[in-house]
């Protein structure tokens, strides 16, 4: 960067060189992290359309006229599989969708499959797979991906492991914006040189243009993409900082029901959601015998997520609804986490918002990329420098 393109800046001397230090390292640390982040949240910003095309005999039916219970596809499902129990069910957002049932081992070696799909016109069997084992066929694409993308499929460590690049982007990214900040920041002049990039100054001057302009560009996405994904990763840090500001919903407690004995049918429990709230349309339904509830995940009009943002919580025995958590009355920190999610992965905008986000993934490895370049240069130059200062030093002696 020439002389007069730095006094062009708010930051220069001593502290600027610190601060681009701290924003050089930081970045080369969490490159590799940040690469896969990328390139697997892309996919996953459209992963039921994507999962839909590459495993259609999985995710895809013709629809009919009538569909079978859901207590029948539990039971098909848990016959199947006699050492596992339905955890939860992900139920049909289109009419062509099958349903897909995770399920939960009472054994830990009982079967390859925690995922199954089902027909819900004629109840059929569709296939299954695994979203805990690292399986390199077609149809274990999507956890593979989803795995990737927020655990680099270490488990415990790699939430961790995210949950902290994903700090380390955030305060890069701000620091990134301080680098760039320009003197004259009230005039539009000040901005035209640091959002705009130039391709006749050689690849050097176009790489440094370009990772400074899309960095600034895209900084109030990236800002979001960081923080979101530090809250999913490392959710027990950020609740307590909400819940001081404004108390979160507690999940009702509940009684523990052994697994074999009777209980009221998904469809039951729907049924009763319904009854209360006719507009609701339920997206999954989870069962913990634990509490003894099912915990049925629904969408009302308004909803941010398209899977829905309101949770009811039906008792195992009985069938009452013994807690609802509707967003239009739930505390500004309860509101202010439900946009986490759909912010994460564009849906609280629609397709535009989806697109944007694809969008941003796409421009954060060429800032990788980019700032990779810059980087090695700036090494060759000063390792070259080095070399002929000894150099230098030699002959003189």
């Amino acid at each position: 960067m020439s002389g007069g393109a730095r006094r062009s800046l708010a930051l220069h001397g001593a502290p600027r060189r610190w601060v681009t230090r701290v924003h050089r390292w930081t970045g080369l640390v969490i490159m590799g992290c940040m690469l896969v982040a990328a390139v697997t949240g892309t996919w996953l910003v459209f992963r039921i359309e994507m999962d839909r095309l590459v495993n259609p005999h999985l995710r895809v039916v013709q629809p009919a006229s009538r569909r079978v219970t859901l207590e029948s596809i539990v039971g098909a499902a848990e016959r199947r599989f006699p050492d596992s129990m339905m955890q939860a069910l992900i139920l049909q957002e289109r009419p062509e969708d099958s349903i897909g049932v995770y399920l939960q081992s009472r054994d830990a070696n009982a079967s390859t499959f925690d995922q199954v799909f089902f027909n819900p016109y004629d109840g059929a069997f569709l296939g299954g797979r695994s979203t805990s084992r690292l399986v390199f066929t077609r149809e274990h694409l999507d956890p593979l991906i989803d795995r990737l993308h927020y655990s680099l499929w270490m488990n415990s460590w790699g939430l961790w492991l995210m949950g902290i690049v994903a700090a380390a982007w955030l305060v890069t990214s701000v620091i990134g914006l301080v680098l760039a900040w320009p003197r004259l920041f009230l005039r539009l002049a000040g901005w035209v040189p640091i959002l705009s990039a130039r391709a006749d100054r050689g690849s050097y001057q176009t790489n440094y243009q370009f990772h400074r302009a899309a960095a600034v560009w895209f900084l109030p996405v990236l800002i979001v993409l960081a923080f979101t994904s530090l809250y999913q990763n490392l959710p027990q840090f950020i609740r307590p900082i909400v819940h001081a500001f404004s108390p979160l919903a507690e999940r009702p407690s509940g009684r523990p029901i052994p697994y074999g004995v009777p209980m009221i049918s998904p469809d039951l429990a729907v049924d009763r959601l319904k009854q209360r709230l006719p507009d609701a349309r339920p997206s999954s339904i989870g069962r913990d015998l634990y509490n003894g509830r099912y915990s049925i995940l629904f969408h009302l009009p308004g909803d941010l997520s398209p899977s829905g943002d309101s949770w009811a919580f039906v008792d195992l025995g009985s069938g009452e609804i013994t807690g609802l958590r509707l967003v239009a009355t739930s505390s500004a920190g309860d509101r202010f986490l439900t946009w986490i999610f759909p912010l994460h992965t564009g849906t609280a905008f629609g397709m535009p918002g989806r697109i944007v986000i694809a969008v941003a993934g796409v421009v954060l490895i060429g800032l990788m990329i980019s700032g990779f370049y810059v980087w090695g240069v700036k090494w060759q130059m000063r390792r070259t420098r080095s070399a002929g200062l000894k150099a230098r030093r030699y002959v003189a002696g």
